[in-house]
C-alpha cells in the first residue's frame, strides 16, 4: 500500500470517527477528492478485487514453490501383542556342480549306455547327492515396530509444465491489479455521478429559493400598487399564483437535496442521515476538456482483461502440451527401522536411498490431444472477443467524445440564454416599475429567467459528468 493510500485511508478513518463521535446531525464538509477517496475506501467491489488480488500473489507463490524441492518425513508406530508364527516343512533338495565352462548343472546320475538321466518310479530324475533341509520355524515379533524416514523429492523436467504454471500465476496477477483498475474506476464514476447531482440540486434549490424571493418582492409590489388603485385584484391574484408554484418548486428541490446526500453518503459510506456541506471552495470547477483524436481503446481495463486472457490461454495451451512430454524427477530418502523382531533376534537399522524416475506417456486414448485442442479452441475465442470488444469500445469512445463536445456547446449556450433571461428579466421589471409593460411580460420574465437557470445548472453538471465519462472511456479516470 502506498504512502498516499495509507493517508486516504486514515482520512476516511478520521471523517467517520468524527461523525461517530458527534453522532447523527453531526455536519461534515467534504471536497470531491475526499467523497472519492471515501468512496473507494468504503467500496464492497473494491475490497473483494483487493481480497482477489491477494489469493493471485499467493497462487503466485505457490506457482514458484513448484520447482523448489519438497521435502517430507513419515512416521509409523505398529504394536501386535501376538507374534506371526509360520512353520516350512523341510526335506532332500537337489544338488548340483559346476561343468568345464563354470555354469551349474543338475547333479543327475547318468545311465552310461543311453547316456541320459536315470529316471526314478516317480518320473524324476534320479541325483547322486541330494542335501537335507530340515524343517524350519519363523517367530516375528511385532511388540512396537517404529519406521521413520525423511524424503526430498526434486523435479527436473515437468515438460514445461511448472514453466507455464509460473507464467500463468503472473498473468493471473496482472489480470487482479487490472481488476482492481476496472472497479475502481466504476466506483469513481459512481461517486462523480452522486456528488454533481447533489451540487446541481443544491444549485436548484437556491435558484428556486430567489426565483421565490423575487415572488415575494412582486407580490409586495403588487400590493402596494393594488392599494393604490394601480393594480387589479386579478394582477395580484396571478403573482399569488406563480408564488405558490414557486413555494412547491422550491419544497420539491429541497426534497431533492435530501436524496441526493442520502445516496452520496450511501455511496461513500456515512449514515445517511449526516448533514453534508460542499463549501462554493470545494466545488468542482468545469474541466478544461481536451479530447484525443486516437480512437484506441489499448488504455481501458476491458481491453487489457481480455488480452491478457489470451495470454492466459496461451499458457494453457502449454500445459495441455506438456502432459504429452516427459518428465523426470529424482528423490533421496534416509529410513530407520526398529522394533521387529525374528526368532528372538530384533533389528535396528537405518539405510539411504535414492532414486530417479522417468514417464513418458505412450497413449492414453488421445486425452491430452483433445485437451490441446480444446485449449487451442479457447485461445481463439479468446481472440474473437478482444476483437468484438474493441470495436464496442472503440465505438463507445466515441460516443464518448461525441457526448462531451455537445456538453460544451450547451453549456457555452445556455450560458449566453441565462445572461440574456438576466438581462430581459432586469429590462421588465424597469418597465413593469415605470408602468411600460404588463405584469405578465414580468411573470413570463422570470419564469424564462428560472427555466433557463435550471437549464444552465443541468448543462454545467452534464458536462462535468460527460468529463468523467469520457476519461473512463479512454482508460485516463485516475484519482488526482
Amino acid at each position: 500500500m502506498t504512502k498516499q493510500m495509507t493517508i486516504n485511508k486514515f482520512n476516511s478513518v478520521l471523517i467517520f470517527v468524527l461523525i461517530t463521535i458527534g453522532g447523527v446531525n453531526a455536519q461534515v464538509e467534504l471536497s470531491h477528492q475526499q467523497c472519492r477517496e471515501m468512496a473507494l475506501d468504503y467500496s464492497k467491489q473494491i475490497k473483494i478485487s483487493e481480497n482477489k488480488h491477494q489469493q493471485a500473489l499467493l497462487s503466485g507463490k505457490i506457482a514458484k514453490a513448484q520447482h523448489l524441492p519438497k521435502i517430507s518425513a513419515s512416521g509409523i508406530y505398529f504394536y501386535k501383542p501376538d507374534p506371526l508364527e509360520y512353520s516350512l516343512e523341510g526335506g532332500y533338495l537337489p544338488t548340483y556342480k559346476p561343468d568345464q565352462q563354470g555354469q551349474m548343472q543338475p547333479n543327475v546320475q547318468i545311465n552310461p549306455n543311453s547316456g541320459q538321466p536315470v529316471m526314478g518310479p516317480d518320473g524324476n530324475p534320479v541325483f547322486n547327492m541330494y542335501a537335507f533341509m530340515p524343517d524350519m520355524h519363523l517367530n516375528i515379533g511385532m511388540k512396537g515396530v517404529t519406521a521413520a524416514g525423511v524424503q526430498l523429492e526434486q523435479p527436473i523436467y515437468m515438460g514445461g509444465k511448472i514453466r507455464a504454471a509460473n507464467k500463468m500465476a503472473n498473468t493471473g496477477i496482472e489480470m487482479s491489479e487490472t481488476q482492481m483498475s476496472f472497479k475502481t474506476s466504476e466506483v469513481m464514476v459512481a461517486v462523480d455521478a452522486a456528488y454533481y447531482q447533489y451540487l446541481a440540486v443544491n444549485a436548484k434549490y437556491r435558484a428556486a429559493n430567489e426565483y421565490k424571493l423575487l415572488l415575494d418582492s412582486l407580490v409586495s409590489t403588487v400590493e402596494e400598487s393594488k392599494q393604490e388603485g394601480m393594480a387589479t385584484r386579478n394582477d395580484l391574484l396571478k403573482v399569488q399564483v406563480k408564488r405558490n408554484q414557486a413555494i412547491l418548486m422550491k419544497q420539491k428541490a429541497r426534497s431533492g437535496v435530501q436524496l441526493a446526500r442520502m445516496n452520496l453518503c450511501r455511496i461513500i459510506g456515512l449514515p445517511l442521515d449526516t448533514e453534508i456541506t460542499i463549501s462554493e471552495n470545494n466545488h468542482s470547477p468545469v474541466p478544461k476538456i481536451t479530447t484525443d483524436s486516437i480512437n484506441t481503446p489499448t488504455k481501458r481495463p476491458e481491453y487489457q482483461l481480455l488480452n491478457k486472457a489470451i495470454a492466459l490461454q496461451q499458457h494453457e495451451e502449454k500445459m495441455a502440451r506438456a502432459e504429452m512430454l516427459p518428465q523426470i524427477g529424482v528423490s533421496a530418502g534416509y529410513s530407520y527401522l526398529g522394533g521387529l523382531e525374528v526368532n528372538g533376534q530384533g533389528t535396528d537399522e537405518m539405510a539411504f536411498s535414492a532414486m530417479a524416475s522417468v514417464k513418458i506417456p505412450i497413449f492414453n486414448w488421445f486425452e491430452e490431444k483433445n485437451r490441446l485442442s480444446k485449449a487451442k479452441l479457447q485461445t481463439e475465442v479468446a481472440r474473437m472477443e478482444l476483437e468484438e470488444t474493441q470495436k464496442l469500445l472503440q465505438l463507445e469512445i466515441a460516443q464518448a467524445r461525441l457526448n462531451l463536445e455537445e456538453s460544451v456547446t450547451r453549456l457555452e449556450l445556455t450560458h449566453t440564454s441565462l445572461e440574456q433571461a438576466k438581462e430581459n428579466l432586469e429590462t421588465s421589471r424597469a418597465l413593469y416599475e415605470e408602468g411600460m409593460e404588463p405584469l405578465v411580460d414580468l411573470l413570463e420574465a422570470q419564469a424564462q429567467w428560472q427555466e433557463v437557470k435550471s437549464d444552465y445548472i443541468d448543462a454545467e453538471t452534464t458536462l462535468k459528468l460527460m468529463h468523467t465519462y469520457y476519461l473512463k472511456a479512454t482508460g485516463q479516470l485516475k484519482m488526482e
